[in-house]
């Protein structure tokens, strides 16, 4: 659960074919942080909803700049909500640094009455065969 004044981090898709679809990822990102504030009372940060303004994330060194700053802002935070409609490869590292480090995971629904976040867990059955369920807490 999400308790006031928290940090979150917000993960959500960057990268796109053209420069203004990457402009439009970065505002969606802010928007889902706004969103996140909001209803949950809580301070939600998504880096790439600035940075890329400074850095050029079609260039690989300044990508990993990014992601690295990203991850270590990451590994401050309580939660991690995950946004959108796809997960990029970037956001497939976050996700995994959160379970790596124990941070709950959410995924963000949008209803019609408001937002929920529903608890995202990672299990393993014994032939090692990957699973996952979103399943458990539901917040208002």
């Amino acid at each position: 659960m999400i308790k006031k004044n928290e940090l979150v981090y917000i993960c959500s898709p960057l990268s796109a074919p053209t420069e203004q679809q990457i402009r439009e990822n970065m505002k969606k990102a802010s928007e889902y942080a706004e969103l996140v504030v909001r209803q949950f009372h809580c301070r939600a940060i998504a880096p790439h909803s600035v940075l890329p303004a400074y850095l050029d994330d079609r260039i690989p060194e300044e990508r990993e700049i990014c992601l690295a700053f990203g991850i270590s802002v990451l590994k401050l935070c309580r939660a991690v909500i995950v946004c959108g409609n796809r997960i990029s490869s970037g956001m497939e590292g976050e996700i995994r640094t959160a379970r790596d480090c124990s941070i709950p995971v959410y995924s963000l629904w949008e209803r019609p009455d408001g937002i929920a976040l529903v608890r995202t867990e990672e299990r393993r059955r014994t032939d090692e065969m990957q699973i996952c369920e979103e399943n458990i807490l539901q917040q208002r």
